[in-house]
């Protein structure tokens, strides 16, 4: 500090022509001011600090709920995603399900349709079996009256 007063009554010597000494009222006046500077300086960083922590606690609440809103606002989209899969996949099995029931009643048709077929051809047969067997007996019987 001694060194700061002996350079500032060099300065005001070289600038103003006026020379001062140290039990001088001016400088009894800019050592208080340098005093009141500092105590100023440390009453300031004390209230910065304090605001620092402050600011900090804040952030660190508004973080946490942030994080709250935006954790139920993704479980709310999980839960909405869920209920339109669940949605999306009971009308595609629904579809599914009516394809294959239309393409077996398709099949059963058509299974239906050679049975009916396969029982005309086999009563057609049995017929035709039945007139041979009558012809032939009518052989039999013209060949032993011969």
């Amino acid at each position: 500090m001694t060194d700061q007063i002996e350079e500032l009554i060099k300065q005001v010597a070289t600038e103003n022509g006026v020379g001062l000494s140290k039990d001088d009222p001016i400088m009894i006046m800019h050592t208080i001011n340098a005093r009141l500077l500092k105590d100023s300086e440390r009453s300031q960083q004390v209230l910065l600090d304090q605001f620092k922590s402050e600011i900090e606690v804040i952030v660190s609440q508004v973080s946490i709920e942030a994080k709250r809103q935006s954790n139920s606002i993704l479980n709310a989209a999980i839960l909405s995603s869920r209920s339109e899969i669940a949605k999306v996949m009971t009308e595609q099995s629904r579809i599914i399900i009516e394809r294959w029931q239309e393409e077996l009643n398709n099949g059963f048709g058509r299974v239906s349709d050679t049975i009916r077929s396969s029982r005309t051809t086999a009563i057609l047969n049995v017929i035709a079996s039945c007139i041979t067997f009558v012809a032939a007996l009518i052989i039999l019987y013209v060949l032993s009256v011969i």
